[in-house]
């Protein structure tokens, strides 16, 4: 039987790998050769003769040992003597700076004092300036009144000849250039600016108080006493009212002082004719020539409250007397 030819074949794998080996064992010998006939002195050698060639790098160095000299020297000095004295050139320079800085605050604190005694005669300035001012005001009011006398009489503000205002009971409240003077039930008043009106807590507390007690009025017996009271009806001879508390009180004709007899009958024409019920109190506005603004602010104030008013143009600056304007 004849063999293949696949196993006459000579593998050259073991060759090769023996071969591989031996040159990797030749590599090292050569390596271990040469380095150990390299000198390490030679070669530091070679590297200081590179580092005295570079000249900037030498330069650095021989700088570096000067700061260390001149460290080493300094620390050596304190070691020997701790307690050296300053040196005098840095003492007086020294000397001089404490000097300036206290010059310095010294000025500083002087000024200061000035600026206080500016602001001083400042103050009194103002304050003088304010009496001059004020003074001013009054000569020329008083160079007005010179001018025409009559523009600044007192204004007596009183019921109409006809008798029509006796039955009224209003709320007086001045409008001038600065704002609105309200006249009280007790002959005071209070002022209250321009800037002030829409926001016044106790402007809007007596129109309120206005509008709520439109409907009262008061009423006045023959014997003189007094009433507060709304009119409810009239059935004959009687006439019933109601006062705040809501109890009626029923009374004669006769029993009532004649102005408020004549108001019953008010009453009654109004309702005759279907017309709202008369009512008593409420604003009227004592209106100066340059009031119009602090006007129209106020009525704004008494529309927002439902608050009923009226106006009567003032033809004058003088004051104004209320003295005679009461109830019947």
């Amino acid at each position: 039987m004849k063999k293949k030819k696949a196993d006459l074949e000579i593998s050259l794998f073991p060759f090769l790998s023996i071969l591989a080996c031996v040159i990797g064992i030749l590599t090292l010998m050569i390596t271990a050769i040469v380095i150990a006939q390299i000198d390490p002195e030679a070669v530091n050698e070679k590297i200081e003769t590179a580092l005295e060639d570079d000249e900037e790098f030498q330069k650095k160095i021989e700088e570096r040992k000067k700061e260390l000299d001149a460290l080493r020297r300094e620390i050596e000095a304190i070691k020997k003597d701790p307690f050296k004295k300053i040196d005098p050139k840095k003492k007086d320079q020294l000397k001089q700076e404490i000097t300036s800085v206290i010059a310095q605050i010294k000025k500083a604190k002087e000024e200061e004092k000035q600026g206080k005694v500016i602001q001083g005669d400042l103050v009194k300035m103002k304050a003088d300036l304010a009496k001059l001012m004020k003074d001013l005001d009054q000569a020329e009011e008083e160079w007005e009144l010179m001018k025409d006398p009559e523009k600044f009489a007192t204004m007596v503000v009183k019921q109409s000849g006809s008798g029509a205002g006796g039955d009224l009971e209003p709320t007086f409240i001045e409008c001038n250039e600065k704002g609105i003077r309200v006249y009280e039930k007790d002959g005071k008043h209070f002022d209250v600016p321009v800037a002030q009106i829409a926001g016044h807590v106790k402007l809007k507390t007596i129109v309120q108080k206005v509008a709520k007690e439109a409907p009262f009025r008061t009423w006045r017996s023959a014997q003189g006493s007094k009433i507060d009271a709304r009119f409810v009806k009239r059935d004959g001879s009687k006439i019933t009212l109601k006062d705040k508390k809501g109890k009626e009180i029923v009374l004669t004709a006769i029993q009532l002082a004649p102005g408020s007899r004549n108001i019953v009958r008010k009453y009654e024409e109004a309702r005759k004719a279907k017309r709202p019920d008369p009512e008593a109190r409420y604003i009227i506005f004592l209106l100066r020539t340059k009031g119009f603004n602090a006007w129209n602010r106020t009525v704004q104030v008494c529309n927002s409250l439902g608050c009923r008013y009226g106006q009567l143009p003032l033809d004058g600056e003088g004051e104004i007397d209320l003295s005679l304007f009461l109830g019947s």
